[in-house]
């Protein structure tokens, strides 16, 4: 064999002996770099912190101004829609009412007898006629009684604004004054709830999230008082915001499917809104 194979041979030998030592030759496996896993959970749920209020509250009192002369209920009683429960003395009302349906006899007397026709002699026929009155007359008769009425009615309302009723059924939570105390218009001087309609109220539902909020949505709540939970639905979402440590937020309402018998107006709770 010529000297020149047996080089050409070694060196064939030689580059395969490096090649099979290099690791660079080996097959690297490239690893695959897989997106985390997302707790879809996260986003599709609302928290926050509420509490138990009444669906329905009112603030009582007068627009008017006078004398407290009767208060029939008391802090806790129990009233019904049109019950009277505070009257002022109504003494110069009464009589301006009064008044005011004599000045409407009269009138009324007044137009009739501008409606009666005169008894009048012709000379020119030598006979008793019947005239009729002027029409004018008779205009101004028939505006007297609408004047009249119409002062009827009005003195007839400013008594009744002497007596407050409660709107509705419930509990008179509040009675602030007393027989004999002067009031002003749009002084509060009764507060009557419902405590048999409870709801639940966000107090720190923020911006952010309230977006993700829609009417009909269903909610869990947490009454920690009760160490229980209650399903509920959105009802209410305030188009108008507010401001908790200068952040802004929403009230958002929650009705619950049924109200728990120990539930109290004032009890903390938590709420998670299901937004998906």
């Amino acid at each position: 064999m010529k000297p020149t194979l047996w080089i050409t041979l070694l060196a064939s030998a030689f580059i395969l002996v490096i090649a099979s030592c290099n690791p660079a030759s080996s097959t690297t496996s490239i690893p695959t770099i897989s997106p985390e896993a997302t707790d879809t959970s996260a986003s599709s749920q609302v928290k926050a912190s509420a509490v138990v209020v009444p669906a329905q509250e009112s603030r009582l009192s007068f627009v008017i101004s006078g004398v407290v002369e009767d208060i029939t209920v008391a802090e806790g009683d129990q009233v019904q829609a049109g019950q009277a429960v505070v009257k002022l003395d109504t003494s110069e009302l009464e009589y301006d009412v009064i008044s005011a349906e004599a000045a409407l006899t009269v009138a009324k007397f007044d137009a009739k007898m501008q409606r009666q026709r005169e008894k009048k002699f012709n000379f020119r026929t030598f006979k008793f006629v019947h005239v009729s009155p002027p029409a004018e007359k008779i205009q101004e008769a028939d505006s007297r009684v609408e004047q009249s009425q119409f002062a009827l009615e009005v003195a007839k309302a400013s008594l009744a604004q002497g007596t407050l009723v409660a709107p509705f059924g419930g509990t008179v939570v509040e009675v602030n004054i007393a027989p004999g105390e002067y009031v002003q218009p749009a002084q509060v001087v009764i507060v009557i709830v419902n405590l048999e309609d409870l709801q639940i109220e966000t107090t720190d539902l923020s911006e952010l999230d309230v977006a993700a909020v829609e009417i009909g949505q269903p909610a869990t709540v947490y009454v920690e008082a009760l160490d229980e939970e209650f399903p509920g639905e959105v009802t209410t979402i305030s188009p108008i915001s507010d401001t908790l440590g200068g952040d802004v937020v929403f009230k958002v309402t929650i009705r619950l499917d049924e109200q728990p018998v120990d539930l109290l107006w004032g009890m903390s709770t938590d709420v998670e809104i299901n937004t998906e």
